[in-house]
């Protein structure tokens, strides 16, 4: 019999290892360390308090990390990662993990509960339907490399482009705060954005991304995290691409570009876009909710 503590009782390297057993043999290696583990939690919104961690005596044996966050009055709770070590999976410590979760997104007074699993992972899956979680999408990692000839798509005619950072674009009425939690404006406050406007400077459409360098310097690969128009506008797919080629410099450079998450149904027109562009499905998961207020 395992008990359940919560992160904020265990210290950074406790919850470190509960993570690297939790996920060995995982599709990737998630191998992390103490300082890469915090600095995760701290980039991605997760709390101690809220995240659980199982241990069998004084041994950290799985783990769920928790975040939760609020939009327009409603509390969003999100599972950053389910994690059980190996000696100890199929015999339901995965379920006193999440329950342990559940109960205390509901005592935060959180209404939806969101998660994403690779779309392979069955056993996750399964676990999760068994708690009342449905799922609302698929999502793909697209990924794009080197330079792309073609022509550079401008805004339609009477619309402009301006920058704006990831925080502003936030508050725009259109905003998809329904998306993943990864790729809300919180998880990349230090990226940069796009807003399109009409003719009579109404916003139109969005993105925002990162740039990144290599050890040298030079700019080596572009990652979006959003990309989308307002509902009733009638130029989306010529928006969407103005704001793709913005980001992606014309494509015109021989870096690595990636979109992550991106919905499927609920975010059509861009994913359409993308593989217009020739950008590929690399990873595909799926995006899980739960309806917690009653």
């Amino acid at each position: 019999m395992v008990e359940i503590r919560r992160l904020s009782e265990c210290t950074i390297e406790q919850g470190t290892e509960a993570w690297n057993k939790g996920f060995e043999g995982y599709h990737f290696d998630m191998t992390t360390t103490p300082e890469a583990f915090e600095k995760r939690m701290e980039q991605e919104g997760l709390s101690r308090e809220f995240s659980v961690v199982a241990f069998d005596g004084e041994e950290p044996v799985g783990l769920v990390l928790n975040g939760i966050r609020e939009y327009a009055g409603r509390k969003i709770g999100w599972n950053g990662g389910t994690g059980v070590a190996m000696s100890f999976r199929k015999k339901g410590v995965g379920m006193q993990l999440m329950e342990k979760t559940l109960e205390i997104l509901e005592e935060e007074n959180v209404e939806v509960a969101t998660l994403e699993a690779i779309s392979g992972n069955e056993k996750a899956i399964a676990l999760y339907k068994k708690l009342g979680y449905e799922i609302v999408d698929e999502l793909h990692f697209m990924k794009l490399d080197g330079a792309v000839e073609g022509e550079s798509n401008d805004a339609p005619e009477k619309y402009s482009l301006r920058k704006a950072d990831p925080e502003e674009i936030g508050q725009l009425p259109f905003y998809r705060w329904d998306f993943p939690w990864q790729i809300q404006w919180q998880s990349v406050r230090d990226g940069e954005g796009l807003v399109a406007l009409d003719g009579e400077g109404k916003p139109s459409g969005y993105a925002f991304y990162r740039r990144l360098n290599d050890e040298e310097g030079n700019h080596s690969r572009t990652v979006l995290y959003q990309c989308e128009t307002a509902p009733d506008e009638k130029a989306r797919e010529e928006i969407t691409n103005a704001l793709l080629d913005s980001v992606f410099e014309n494509f015109a450079d021989a870096i690595s570009r990636t979109a992550v998450n991106v919905p499927v149904s609920a975010n059509a027109m861009t994913c359409k876009v993308l593989q217009d562009r020739g950008f590929e499905k690399n990873i595909s998961q799926v995006f899980m909710k739960k309806g917690l207020k009653k």
